[in-house]
């Protein structure tokens, strides 16, 4: 078949139940070879894992649908709101942090 079509609720949540956030991988159900596609919802006040992708190569995207979120790139401090989004090189240290509100991510990955 030439394409996958799959909903969040065929991917569980990467994150513990005690998280104030869930990450639903969606590579998997959609059977990417090369593409990482993750839904990144996130209580107020939520922090992501700092984490960089040096030895993988993949550089991402964080496209926020809802609410709005910073996110830590090194020592700059990026703010991303409704509708905007940023690129992250692979080998840049980054984290999101959630305000006070919801707020809802789509993250995309592919090697470089």
């Amino acid at each position: 078949m030439p394409y996958e079509k799959a909903t969040i609720a065929e991917a569980e949540s990467a994150l513990p139940d005690d998280a104030r956030a869930k990450m639903f991988r969606m590579k998997d159900p959609l059977d990417t070879d090369e593409v990482a596609f993750t839904l990144f919802t996130m209580e107020p006040n939520a922090e992501g894992m700092e984490h960089d992708h040096r030895d993988d190569g993949q550089e991402e995207v964080y496209y926020v649908v809802e609410g709005g979120v910073d996110v830590e790139l090194g020592g700059e401090t990026v703010s991303l709101d409704e509708r905007e989004a940023v690129r992250v090189d692979a080998g840049e240290t980054r984290q999101i942090r959630n305000r006070d509100h919801y707020s809802e991510l789509v993250l995309v990955g592919a090697p470089r």
